[in-house]
């Protein structure tokens, strides 16, 4: 009899289905995913190693679906969705045709940074922004050094991932490749690149025609270069262009090919068109009389072409509309005050009509609306302290509605929150800038 069993429970057992160790393994699997972090703008390309992929197959990024470029049975590349600016981990689930469905928890981290350029200590700081407190942390291999010294101006191609600096004391521009995924900056092949002049303080991108213009102080010209949309390497393309004397900043309109030089020595403002090779041509009428003194900063509306100059000497701002062939008009009422002292930097939120400026002398930012027309009116609650001393640089983040501050003297950086009417209030106390005499900054998204 027992020998009976035995064999009914042999026969029994052989009809069954094999599996390893009785775990029967699930027909979709995610192995890994690289990489597992990228911006808040999405478009990162995604790979997904596992199994049970098909062309029917679908990947959700929290709640939004990425969009697929290439589907095998065994790896998915994915485009990562925008987050609207949040940052934070969100889950990846993938479905295939059949209906089949699996989740990694926490699978991919939406990041946004801000960059310090620290002139005195020659390096450039970079942190992790959390959207939701816009406070700021440094990433473990911050500071990066620039490949030169007295780093200065700072300039951001955010869809090739490029971030450019100027180097004025070694008359250099280090371009830098933006790792959401390691939070590093790492130089381009061949960078940092010779300007062929001396003093670039400034630089300013057109990343439609992949140019960068820097303003060359000490020698009172423009360098103009091309960069490749793949490398970041960069070629100078001309040299000693006259820019006015002692150019401090440099803006690009890219919608009209225009530049606007600020010129401190002359109190004016230069205006210039470039072609796509980077021939530039000054505008008639350039340069421009201002109704103030030592400009420094430049903001623009593009969308209503509207340009503002910080003039740093009179402590007032001059305000302009602009044409497509450079033509500029005064603003009725310009130049305004700029409700502080030395006002240096400004930033614009175009969407909502909104200016900030940093004012260098009394250690404070002041906000302003402005109309259709370029009219400046002062916001009364937006005035206040900048959480240090010489505030000299302003970024923006308008998605989260979060001002960052650059105090020089102090060497640390204030973030401040403001709402739709331009009103500001402390997020959090100022943080160590990363290094010594922060000169400007530059928002990641």
């Amino acid at each position: 009899m027992f020998r009976k069993l035995c064999l009914r429970t042999i026969i029994i057992w052989s009809l069954l289905p094999l599996c390893s160790c009785g775990i029967v393994e699930e027909n979709i699997v995610i192995n890994s995913i690289t990489p597992s972090k990228g911006s808040t703008l999405g478009s990162t390309e995604v790979t997904i190693s596992g199994r049970g992929f098909d062309s029917g197959t679908t990947v959700v990024f929290g709640d939004l679906q990425g969009r697929i470029v290439s589907v095998e049975e065994g790896e998915i590349v994915v485009e990562s969705p925008s987050s609207g600016g949040t940052t934070g981990s969100v889950d990846v689930t993938v479905t295939n045709s059949l209906a089949e469905t699996v989740t990694r928890k926490g699978g991919f981290t939406y990041g946004s940074m801000l960059a310090a350029v620290n002139w005195q200590s020659d390096d450039v700081a970079l942190f992790s922004v959390d959207s939701e407190k816009s406070a700021l942390a440094p990433f473990a291999d911050s500071p990066f050094s620039p490949g030169g010294t007295a780093p200065r101006g700072i300039a951001l191609d955010v869809a090739s991932g490029f971030l450019f600096v100027t180097n004025g004391n070694s008359s250099t521009m280090m371009v830098f490749g933006v790792s959401w995924a390691e939070g590093k900056l790492n130089a381009v092949p061949g960078a940092p690149f010779a300007v062929g002049a001396a003093g670039p303080v400034a630089v300013a991108l057109d990343t439609s025609l992949k140019l960068a213009f820097t303003a060359n102080y000490t020698s009172d010209t423009m360098s103009v270069f091309s960069y490749d949309p793949k490398t970041g390497a960069a070629m100078l393309l001309g040299t000693a262009l006259s820019s006015g004397e002692k150019p401090l900043d440099i803006a690009c309109d890219q919608g009209t090919r225009l530049l606007f030089v600020t010129n401190e020595k002359t109190s004016r403002l230069s205006v210039f068109s470039y072609e796509a090779d980077g021939t530039t041509t000054e505008a008639a009428g350039s340069p421009h009389d201002l109704g103030g003194t030592s400009p420094a900063g430049i903001a623009l509306d593009h969308a209503r072409r509207i340009l503002y100059t910080a003039n740093r000497g009179s402590s007032n701002i001059d305000a302009f509309t602009y044409d497509a062939a450079g033509v500029l008009t005064r603003v009725d009422g310009s130049p305004f005050r700029s409700n502080g002292t030395v006002p240096y930097d400004m930033a614009i939120d175009t969407a909502r009509g909104l200016l900030f400026v940093a004012n260098s002398g009394s250690n404070s930012v002041a906000a302003f609306n402005y109309n259709s027309v370029g009219e400046l009116a002062r916001v009364t609650a937006g005035e206040t302290g900048s959480g240090g001393t010489t505030p000299v640089a302003l970024a923006l983040d308008t998605v989260n509605r979060a001002l960052y501050i650059a105090n020089r003297s102090s060497s640390d950086i204030q973030v401040k929150a403001y709402d739709d009417a331009g009103v500001l209030s402390n997020v959090e106390g100022p943080v160590d800038s990363g290094g010594i005499g922060p000169f400007n900054l530059e928002f990641i998204p």
